[in-house]
């Protein structure tokens, strides 16, 4: 743990280096997860115990001891007493240090994860409001286009002034919503360069992005590969609760802390000759009563406890991992019937809708229009919502956070 914690600091100084004034990049801008703030807490407490530890001292308490056997300032009886450390509870300072050790670690994998997170969500946010914004610029165009129409008194269509001036007002309304759509995607991209600096403008035409069926095919590729993989939180839960149960082993022991002592006396009225006067006492400590036990069994239930909301937390995890598949499911065949819709309303130029024995009423022309765009949009949105449910299966399995991190956005799914 601490050994994979100390390789991906590495590696953050060589994304800051690739990662300044250059062209946007996916993966270098996913790669900055790496140097983000909220990291920096759980890096100094990993650096504060590689200079410290919990490991307790062989000896736990050294005393000497001077007696005068009447009023006198003169001493008879000197005494040197040492009281070892207990083992048992040496050993469980040990295991807590470790698992101390792998829960900061667990604990940066966490904050690592939600900065690779946030990531995703603006790059999506990029995406689909780039998408939008193309859908404004189309329905904008056809709409031209029919104002054209308008304007033109040799075109065989049948139109009042009505027509004119809802062509006009929704030319106007949809101008204001090119440029709201603008103004909202340099906001995103001011964001998404605090994280990571770049020149110009994101061009996703660059990424080689998967696009919605190949997200689909590798949604059910990793639904059907899922193994042993989980959420870092589920790991970082576990791992809390082996520390609560390793602290009760050492407040255990602590409660047996004084087993005993070694004394070694010098008593100058005691014999006559010289090797007379030294002695030596051992003491043992009967482990008969405990006045900690109250709380140790309170510590005990506590622990209990701990691992009943684990069971709890991976029953809702799991859960939730289902809904996503059921959602998803439904989404693809919803994209579905969109993307037929689609094909048969491009297969015809609706601009183009007249016969020998009948106009076409510009009004209708406006309907089309609309209706064309509102396709559109609802496609952005639900290819949003795949996309979505994606990387929120991806996060909720442990494979956005598992090692090697790969851009599971781009075609290849490249390591970075």
């Amino acid at each position: 743990m601490v050994y994979k914690t100390a390789l991906l600091t590495l590696i953050v100084g060589l994304c800051v280096y690739k990662q300044g004034h250059a062209q946007f990049s996916l993966d270098k801008f996913l790669c900055s997860a790496r140097s983000d703030i909220s990291l920096n807490p759980a890096r100094a407490r990993m650096d504060f115990l590689k200079e410290n530890s919990f490991n307790g001292p062989g000896i736990s308490r050294v005393e000497f001891r001077t007696r005068s056997n009447d009023a006198n300032l003169s001493q008879e009886d000197f005494r040197f007493r040492i009281t070892p450390g207990n083992p048992a509870e040496l050993k469980a300072n040990k295991r807590y240090f470790d698992k101390q050790v792998s829960l900061l670690d667990m604990e940066y994998r966490k904050l690592l994860n939600a900065a690779l997170f946030e990531r995703y969500f603006i790059a999506m946010e990029h995406i689909f409001e780039s998408n939008r914004l193309k859908n404004l610029q189309k329905k904008r165009e056809k709409l031209q286009e029919i104002t054209e129409m308008i304007n033109n008194t040799d075109a065989q269509y049948e139109l009042d002034l009505g027509d004119l001036i809802d062509a006009e007002s929704n030319d106007l309304e949809l101008k204001l919503d090119i440029g709201n759509a603008r103004i909202r995607i340099d906001e995103i991209e001011y964001k998404m360069r605090q994280y990571y600096d770049f020149q110009d403008t994101v061009d996703w035409s660059k990424s080689k992005l998967m696009d919605v069926d190949e997200v689909l095919e590798a949604f059910e590729r990793f639904r059907a590969e899922e193994g042993n993989i989980d959420h870092i939180s589920l790991e970082m839960m576990e791992q809390e609760n082996q520390l609560r149960a390793e602290r009760y082993n050492i407040e255990k022991s602590e409660s047996r802390r004084n087993i005993g002592f070694l004394q070694a006396e010098y008593d100058t009225e005691r014999g006559n000759e010289t090797f007379d006067h030294f002695g030596y006492q051992v003491g043992i400590r009967l482990p008969i009563v405990n006045p900690d036990k109250p709380d140790l069994i309170r510590r005990k239930l506590a622990t209990m406890d701990d691992e009943a909301l684990l069971n709890e937390e991976q029953i809702t995890h799991f859960q939730k991992k289902e809904l996503v598949v059921l959602r998803m499911e439904h989404l693809a065949k919803q994209h579905k019937d969109i993307q037929q819709k689609l094909a048969l309303f491009r297969q015809k130029n609706y601009l183009g809708f007249q016969s020998a024995d009948k106009t076409l009423n510009i009004s209708d022309l406006l309907r089309l229009n609309e209706f064309y765009a509102d396709l559109l949009n609802k496609q952005n949105n639900l290819e949003r919502k795949i996309y979505d449910g994606y990387l929120e299966y991806l996060d909720l399995s442990g494979h956005l956070s598992s090692m090697p991190f790969r851009n599971y956005l781009t075609k290849g799914m490249p390591e970075f």
